[in-house]
């Protein structure tokens, strides 16, 4: 499997307007809902709120990656957000994120779940692609950015 294997075109979401990281965070997952990739909105932003209380997500260099394992989902599923304005996620570089993954995923699937998220992490702390996907400025161009992303998860 890719990275670009658990997002869907249609929960990337281009100049998302928030005034916070949990603003930001409900709006995503809202949409995600809108899109039918999650059925209990209500369970999976109660698992990333305490998941966020026990550490933040955020990786530095502009990006956060709020994640959680929820039993009501039986798929990984993956959205961006490329915000419209920077939000402060408590990063320890101080930097305010621009872009979010938001990464939700069934109980049973820790292993895949643990690669997914290795595997973003690695690419969010690439310089040069975060220069590109700061950049993008249309779901076809953020599609087509992540989906050239070679390496495997398997």
């Amino acid at each position: 499997m890719r990275l670009a294997d658990y997002l869907d075109r249609k929960l990337i979401f281009l100049d998302l307007g928030a005034p916070s990281k949990e603003a930001a965070i409900t709006e995503i997952v809202r949409r995600m809902k809108d899109c039918q990739a999650i059925r209990d909105e209500e369970a999976v932003l109660e698992e990333i709120f305490s998941r966020e209380s026990r550490g933040g997500t955020s990786l530095g260099n502009g990006v956060a990656i709020p994640h959680a394992r929820v039993k009501s989902i039986d798929r990984i599923v993956m959205a961006m957000a490329k915000l419209s304005d920077e939000v402060s996620f408590s990063a320890e570089d101080r930097q305010p994120v621009r872009v979010v993954f938001l990464l939700v995923t069934p109980l049973e699937k820790l292993n895949e779940y643990l690669k997914v998220l290795a595997g973003l992490s690695k690419f969010m702390k690439d310089r040069k692609l975060l220069k590109r996907l700061f950049a993008v400025d249309s779901v076809d161009g953020a599609w087509e950015l992540f989906d050239s992303l070679e390496p495997r998860l398997d």
